[in-house]
């Protein structure tokens, strides 16, 4: 079974060694975004778009990132959590930033199995958009996983 793993985490590599540089450098934003969302439900915030792109860019960033970034979560974070946390009324919210509070309070509430759909369904879609499509959804999900597991978790674990 081992040998199966590491067979399966040599092609990850071998497709994130193929993957090109722009389309590389998406991908910690991509997790960043997830990131904050998690880190946003613990510690409710007013403007939740702001809050998740100051978080996702550490630093400083061209405003084209950023605007691409704020695009990319106004039109499909909304649009994926509430299709995920079906809940009446939230659909009927018209302010992206409202939506995005509420799906956020419902997720907290959320056990642990959901969150974590929610988080690897929700990398994968944003890595895949920010990408401008040069990713399918499935290798979208793949990297993520890969750079979850390889640079995100062991960073988290010296925390």
């Amino acid at each position: 079974m081992k040998k199966f793993l590491k067979k399966i985490w040599d092609g990850i590599k071998n497709l994130w060694n193929k993957v090109v540089d722009k389309t590389r450098d998406m991908v910690p934003v991509a997790i960043n975004v997830v990131e904050a969302i998690k880190a946003i439900i613990d510690t409710p915030v007013d403007d939740v778009l702001a809050e998740i792109v100051k978080l996702a860019i550490p630093g400083t960033a061209n405003d084209i990132l950023v605007d691409k970034i704020k695009r990319t979560i106004e039109n499909w974070v909304p649009r994926i959590l509430t299709q995920l946390v079906i809940i009446d009324g939230i659909a009927n919210i018209d302010n992206p930033n409202d939506q995005l509070q509420e799906i956020l309070k419902r997720l907290k509430l959320a056990d642990n199995e959901t969150k974590n759909i929610v988080y690897h369904g929700l990398a994968s879609l944003i890595l895949e958009k920010l990408s401008d499509e040069e990713l399918s959804w499935s290798d979208a999900a793949a990297i993520s996983e890969y750079y979850y597991q390889n640079f995100v978790k062991p960073q988290k674990a010296l925390r």
